[in-house]
């Protein structure tokens, strides 16, 4: 309970859940969460039977589906210009221009604009590109985890020391 109440109270420092989300908090403590569960996995800590217990003795003969990402890529061109030379481009034009103008102003119903607008045929592409001239495209800040198997337990001390200095003296 007692780190919960620090998470909360830091959110609370940051001006709410908000600001903690535009600040990359959540994020962080994500993906720190998700990469000290890795190296509990990687060094034994944490058992995932099938992976790092027990594992197959015999290699599955699961059929992998194999995709041709340049036939589907083609399809989909094909089908984009299709839906481009059927649509009423004045009609759709209005329809996005509503968008943006809501956005703008701050007046009306968004979504049931949007709505209006797949039904004139826009794409989902067309219809964000509407909204972010008014609001931008957000820009994910990447950051780094670092430190987590170093700090997870189990982990060889002196062999990693000895691999620290070898990644130094690479560097």
């Amino acid at each position: 309970i007692e780190k919960a109440r620090e998470h909360l109270a830091e959110v609370e420092s940051l001006g709410g859940m908000a600001k903690a989300i535009e600040a990359g908090l959540p994020k962080r403590r994500i993906e720190a969460s998700a990469a000290r569960t890795q190296a509990r996995i990687d060094n034994g800590q944490q058992t995932i039977l099938g992976v790092n217990k027990l594992p197959p003795t015999e290699p599955d003969d699961i059929p992998i589906l194999q995709v041709d990402n340049s036939a589907v890529r083609e399809a989909q061109i094909a089908q984009l210009r299709a839906l481009r030379a059927a649509r009423d481009e004045v009609v759709l034009s209005g329809r996005l221009k509503a968008i943006t103008k809501a956005a703008d102003s701050g007046d009306g119903n968004l979504l049931a604009l949007a709505i209006d607008a797949a039904r004139a045929k826009a794409t989902v592409g067309e219809i964000s590109l509407a909204l972010e001239k008014v609001y931008g495209r957000h820009q994910a800040a990447p950051e780094v985890v670092s430190g987590v198997y170093k700090g997870a337990g189990g982990v060889n001390e002196q062999q990693l020391a000895g691999l620290e200095a070898r990644i130094e003296a690479f560097a």
